[in-house]
This record gives structure tokens, C-alpha cells and sequence, in this order.
């Protein structure tokens, strides 16, 4: 992420700096960005829209076909005929639509304008300036489907803003062209001074100091002038000089303030020439207003200082960018060496930040980041830091001066701190908190990007640890390699079936027979062979892949739950959710889906969950699992007794089994303190009206005495191992025969 944001960054900042997009004509320059956004983003149809006046249609002005690599100039929306998607592009900054058929916003275009060009997927950006959206920068995804990066979305933004700032320079120069040329048509303001005075004019020059002909012949030039010019020399004085270099031959050509006879003053370009007419020795004066210019230069150079500002911080928040921090490095990295002392690099990721930005929306996580950046510039205040937003949820912190690692371990600390509370935003308390990972120079790399590297490693160590913090150690990088090596080919090993799923029999005590069993997921990979799912689960939970996993996990389970009830094989199957499939509101509708879609009754179906999973947001979870309820879906809190109790959440949650966790049960016989616990477990699910599952039975002594406790139900290798499918029909037949001696 870190390499495609520079890349995407630095490619902005070269667009923004071409020459040709400036000089050249409007048309030229959306040419040439349609075509850079589809080579970089990798897109095969990117177009730029005009909206009209009355919003009443927008109209292609420029649509690249990459894949033919021409130009189209005919395609037109009515605005009406589309209401989903228009009122999203008012109301928000960036419409980014996965899935053109499903996503409400573009599903009103599929039949008439995307299906026919075989568009999947959307990435709009509105262009906006002087307050209006006068136009949409859209790329688009065709024959096929695009999970579009926040990085991607945070480049077309970019990029969209750009092309406002294009058009409004062309429009300031194409008037300043036809401001001149009205003037060169009609002739510019022309004088005839005799003695000092105006003694003729022309039509031009009335209209110019906005007076009639009475009123302005017989006035000396320092009457059409204030007292002193922009740079402080009285114009009676300085005038006087030009005409007596006129009069004695050496024409003049300056730059003028000139003051109206209404007292408003302009600026002009004046030339003075010497004439003899009829005889009579004067002066003829060209006065040219070039106010209009003057702005037009102002605002040239002003929307080159915006697009700088652009390119060096991040829009949202205001702080420097990645491309800020990396030029400010060599400033402090030169000062640093040369002053022979050390500087640090935090790299702070907020531990849920794509949870609540994928689940409340981009609006809601826009307003977000604002919020924690001031919380994380009013923590650090007293410190001589400076603060970057990398991207994303990325934050660095740069220490330019240390005289220990203590100092970048404090700073951290204060970081990982001002985060730990919740955060009020929208009507809802928030709990984020962050990772940090820290660099220093000259020990872990001697420019930025190596440190920011070291930084990156030892943050994403932080995170798997669970530390909050850490320090960048060699060692840590060939995990790092393969942490990102693993969330890529977890992706293709979805897509390409190296996933299969084992199922490990859950058991009724009293009777023996088999009530249930568990789903869970295997990975056989082609190069490495079976990877243990605690070397991929925890890193498919730092990210979106844990969303098509789970997706992927549920569908297998039922489809083989089905397969066994067709063999009169009933049974509750159970599957794991984390915390990421929680905050995502749209998990219930997606396993309701799932349920209709292999035709299996919810009321077979349990998910466990961890008591931890209801840290990111306890109430939208809540809301989630009381939707999977209202569908039937039971519900399991999974290693109880290990994470993050309360007596309140258990009370409102629509839980119907506790499973006791195995850390308890496997030294129940030997440890008075673990058997205390599960005694009292069991009790506490029996007085909330729930089933007590016991994990990780190991042997006949330790069956016994759950039995009596009274747990209700057992799992673990005394029982089964987790077992293919076709073992686990062969065990179950053994088994249910054997359940009446049990």
C-alpha cells in the first residue's frame, strides 16, 4: 500500500508539473490526463464530464477507450433519469461502486448506459470550483469487477481537483485572448497631449477612465493618476520625466496606475511617441488596460502555489503528505549528519480504521481522521515533532532531534494513549487505538524511505504482537515479506479452490450423540503445502480478505450441510466470525443470502463469535448479531472467559451456547482454580438459560467431570480430531452406534 500510494503520488505530482497540459489547449491537456489515469490505474475507459447549467444533463467532453487507445466525444446523461446516482455525486466527494448491478447508486444505469459497454466497476470524482460541481471525472472498470484501493480513490480525487484547476486557468487565459483582442479590434485608449494637457481622444479612451469628452479634454495625465504609483514614486514627477523623454525622441513604453475620473484606479500599459500633426509638435499616448491580466497572471500563480500545496499536503486533513515527509527528510536527515545526532520515524495505523470506514461510510471516516488528527496534534504539543498523513489511516510522526530511543518509546506511548479513549463522532463512541512502529537514524537506514520501510515492518510487528508498539528489528522482515505474501495469495487461493474445510464433532454429554459439529477452514498451498490457519487467519483479519474468506467459509459449510441432511445427517454446523465481519452491517444481509442460496433453514446454522469481537463498535455489533437472530442464526460466544467479559453484553446478547475455553478445561483434573472457573461457567450459562460447551477434552477423566458439572456438550481430540468430510459421515455412523454404551 505504502509503494502504490508514492507511486499514484508521484505520478500526481509530474501530471500537475507537465508543461504541455499547461501551454497547450484545454482539450489537449483532458486529453492527456484521460490517458495517464488509464495507464496508471490500469482502467479501460476513463471520462471526463461536463455537467450542464440548469443540471439538468452532463455530457462526455473527452472519453478514452484505453484498450483501442481512441477518443470518444457523443455520450450524454440526463440527470432525471438517474436520481440514485446523481443525488450521490452532489452529496458526496467520491462515488467509488464496486459492483455496478448491486451497489443502489448504479444500479439505475446498468440496463441503458453500463451493461451495453460492459462496465463492472466505477471510480468517480466531482470537479468542482468557484463553490459548484461543474463536472465528474469517472474511470471504469470494464468486464469486470474492481475493489477500488483508498489509495486509487485518494489519486482520482486528486486528480479531479486538478482538472478543475486546468479549467479554470484556460477559462482565465481564453478571456484574457479575447479581452485583447476586443481592445486591438476597436483600437486601445488613444491621446493626443499638446503643452501638457489632453487635447483629443478616441471612443476607446472615454469608455476606459468612464467619463464624457467635456470631462476629460484639458486634463494633464497627473489628473488621471493617484498620487504615487505601486512602488512609492509620486506620479507628478515621475510622469513629467517620461514626457520630457518622449518629447526628446525616445519613445517610452511603462506600466501605469491610472485613476478614473469615478476615483477607481486600473492598471495600463502606456507608450509615449513623439508626433508632429499639422504642424502642430505633441505627443500621442497608447494606453492599454491590463487589469484583467494582471488578475488572470495573479491567478495563475495562485492556482500553481494551490496545486503545489496539493501535491506536497494531504486536502482532508492539512497536514503534509507523504511527499512532504519525504521532502522535509532531506532537510532534517542533512542536519541530522551533519550535526552527528539521531532522529526518529513513528509510523502509526489505526488498529480498526477500514472496519468503521467500510461499514458508516466515507463521509463518517473522512470526518474521523480530521478529529484524530487534532487529537494526535494536541497529544504531541509540547513536543518538537512533526506530524504527516501518509494515506489512508497511516499517520508519521518525525522526531528531527533525539538523544535516546526512550524519547521515540515516550512519544509512541503518548500516541498509542491519546487514542485509547473513545472517540465521539456522529452520535457514537468509537474505540480505534493504533499500532506504532519506530525507526531511527542513522541505525535503521540513512533516507527516508528506508526508515519509513523499518517503520512500516515494525509497526505491522506491533500489530500481530498485540504490543501497541515496537521497534524495528532485522529479524522482523522476513515476516513482514511473508505477511504480505499471504494476504496476496490468500486472495488467489479463494479464487482457485486451494481451501478446503475439516469439521470437528461436537457432542451431548449426557446422551453421546453428536448434535453439531465445526467449520474449520484449511489451506493447501501449492508451493508451501498446508498452512496452519494461525499463520494466515490472524493476517486475513488485518484486512478486507477476511470479508470473501468468511464469505467463502460459510458457503462451503452449508452447502456440505445440506449435502449430509440429504443423507439424514442433521446437524448444527458452526462457523467463526471476527470482529471485522461485525462492523460490517451488511454481514447478516450476506449470510441471509447465503442460507437462501443452498437452501438450508438459518435454525442450523450457529456462529461464534469471541467476547473480544465487541470492542471495535459494541453496539453496531450488537445490532448485527440481533439481525442474525431475528433470521434464526444461533448464536456461540467462543473462548469464553478469555476476553472482554460483561455481565450487561451477555445479558443483552441473543446468545444461546457458551463455550468454555480450552485453556480452562485442559487442566481442570490438576488445577482447583480452572475447575472452579468451568463449575462456575457452566452455572452462569444455566442461570442465563444457555448451553455450556466445553473445548479441548482430552481424555475419559476429563468427560467425567465436566459431566459432573453438568456442561452440556464437548468437543476436542478425545472425542475427534477435525475431520475431512467423508471421514467425518464414517465417524458419525461409528459413532451414533456406540452412542448408546457412551
Amino acid at each position: 500500500m505504502a509503494v502504490r500510494d508514492r507511486l499514484l503520488s508521484n505520478a500526481l505530482h509530474d501530471l500537475t508539473k507537465r508543461e504541455a497540459i499547461w501551454h497547450g489547449s484545454l482539450l489537449h491537456g483532458l486529453k492527456q490526463i484521460c490517458t495517464d489515469c488509464a495507464d496508471l490505474l490500469n482502467v479501460q475507459r476513463v471520462c471526463i464530464w461536463d455537467l450542464s447549467e440548469d443540471l439538468m444533463s452532463m455530457n462526455a467532453k473527452v472519453v478514452y477507450r484505453a484498450t483501442e487507445r481512441r477518443f470518444e466525444y457523443s455520450y450524454s446523461l440526463n440527470t432525471h433519469a438517474f436520481p440514485r446516482y446523481f443525488s450521490a455525486l452532489f452529496r458526496q466527494r467520491v462515488v467509488d461502486i464496486n459492483h455496478v448491478s448491486s451497489d443502489p447508486r448504479s444500479s439505475e444505469l446498468v440496463a441503458t448506459y453500463l451493461k451495453p459497454l460492459r462496465i463492472g466497476s466505477l471510480l468517480d470524482a466531482t470537479i468542482s470550483y468557484e463553490g459548484k460541481i461543474h463536472g465528474v471525472l469517472s474511470l471504469a472498470q470494464v468486464g469486470s469487477h474492481r475493489i477500488w484501493t483508498q489509495a486509487e480513490i485518494n489519486f482520482v480525487t486528486s486528480v479531479a481537483d486538478f482538472v478543475a484547476q486546468l479549467i479554470m486557468v484556460k477559462t482565465m487565459r481564453e478571456h484574457d485572448i479575447r479581452y485583447k483582442a476586443l481592445f486591438e479590434g476597436t483600437g486601445d485608449a488613444i491621446f493626443v497631449l499638446v503643452n501638457g494637457v489632453f487635447k483629443d481622444c478616441n471612443p476607446a479612451a472615454l469608455q476606459m477612465f468612464r467619463c464624457t469628452r467635456e470631462a476629460l479634454i484639458g486634463l494633464s495625465p497627473e489628473a488621471c493618476s493617484p498620487s504615487y504609483q505601486p512602488d512609492g514614486t509620486r506620479s507628478d514627477r515621475l510622469a513629467m520625466k517620461k514626457v520630457t523623454q518622449a518629447l526628446d525622441g525616445n519613445a517610452q513604453h511603462f506600466k501605469w496606475r491610472h485613476l478614473r475620473l469615478d476615483n477607481t484606479e486600473f492598471d495600463a500599459e502606456v507608450t509615449l511617441t513623439a508626433a508632429n500633426i499639422e504642424g502642430e509638435f505633441c505627443l500621442i499616448g497608447v494606453v492599454r488596460d491590463v487589469s484583467e491580466q494582471t488578475k488572470a497572471q495573479a491567478q495563475i500563480l495562485k492556482s500553481r502555489l494551490q496545486l503545489e500545496q496539493l501535491a506536497y499536503h494531504d486536502s482532508l486533513t492539512g497536514l503534509p503528505n507523504r511527499e512532504g515527509f519525504h521532502r522535509q527528510m532531506l532537510h532534517y536527515l542533512g542536519q541530522a549528519q551533519q550535526g552527528g545526532y539521531s532522529l526518529a520515524v513513528l509510523l502509526l495505523d489505526l488498529n480498526r480504521f477500514k472496519e468503521v470506514n467500510n461499514t458508516l461510510g466515507h463521509s463518517l471516516g473522512d470526518t474521523l481522521l480530521q478529529h484524530i488528527s487534532e487529537v494526535i496534534k494536541a497529544a504531541l504539543m509540547t513536543q518538537a515533532v512533526n506530524l504527516y498523513r501518509l494515506g489512508g489511516d497511516e499517520f508519521a510522526v518525525l522526531l528531527p532531534k533525539i538523544e535516546s530511543v526512550q524519547v521515540a518509546l515516550t512519544t509512541a506511548e503518548a500516541l498509542i494513549n491519546c487514542l485509547s479513549v473513545p472517540l465521539h463522532i456522529a452520535g457514537m463512541n468509537l474505540e480505534l487505538g493504533g499500532s506504532v512502529g519506530i525507526a531511527v537514524y542513522p541505525q535503521h537506514g540513512e533516507n527516508s524511505h528506508s526508515l519509513l520501510r523499518c517503520a512500516d515492518v515494525a509497526m505491522y510487528h506491533a500489530k500481530n504482537q498485540g504490543s501497541g508498539l515496537s521497534i524495528y528489528d532485522s529479524g522482523y522482515d522476513s515476516h513482514s515479506k511473508r505477511r504480505l505474501t499471504l494476504v496476496a495469495e490468500l486472495g488467489i487461493a479463494i479464487r482457485e479452490d486451494q481451501l478446503f474445510l475439516e469439521f470437528q464433532p461436537r457432542v451431548n454429554i449426557l446422551s453421546g450423540q453428536c448434535v453439531g459439529c465445526e467449520a474449520l477452514v484449511r489451506w493447501l498451498h501449492p508451493e508451501h503445502g498446508l498452512i496452519p490457519p494461525g499463520d494466515f487467519i490472524p493476517v486475513a483479519e488485518l484486512s478486507n480478505i477476511i470479508q470473501p474468506l468468511t464469505e467463502w467459509v460459510v458457503r462451503r459449510a452449508l452447502e456440505q450441510a445440506r449435502e449430509w441432511q440429504e443423507k439424514d445427517i442433521n446437524l448444527t454446523m458452526s462457523v467463526n466470525l471476527s470482529a471485522r465481519n461485525l462492523i460490517n452491517m451488511r454481514c447478516a444481509e450476506s449470510i441471509s443470502a447465503l442460507l437462501s442460496e443452498t437452501g438450508m433453514l438459518a435454525s442450523r446454522l450457529e456462529v461464534e463469535i469471541t467476547e473480544s469481537a465487541f470492542i471495535v463498535d459494541p453496539q453496531r455489533a450488537l445490532d448485527v448479531v440481533d439481525e442474525l437472530q431475528r433470521q434464526g442464526v444461533s448464536l456461540a460466544i467462543d473462548d469464553f472467559g478469555t476476553g472482554y467479559s460483561s455481565m450487561s453484553y451477555l445479558k443483552r446478547l441473543p446468545v444461546a451456547t457458551l463455550k468454555i475455553d480450552r485453556s480452562f478445561v485442559k487442566d481442570l483434573l490438576s488445577d482447583e482454580a480452572d475447575a472452579v472457573i468451568v463449575r462456575s461457567t457452566v452455572n452462569l450459562a444455566h442461570s442465563f438459560g444457555l448451553q455450556a460447551v466445553a473445548e479441548g477434552v482430552e481424555d475419559q477423566a476429563t468427560l467425567d467431570k465436566l459431566k459432573q458439572f453438568g456442561c452440556d456438550q464437548a468437543q476436542g481430540f478425545f472425542l475427534a480430531r477435525p475431520l475431512s468430510a467423508a471421514d467425518f459421515v464414517a465417524w458419525w455412523h461409528r459413532h451414533s452406534q456406540l452412542a448408546s454404551s457412551y
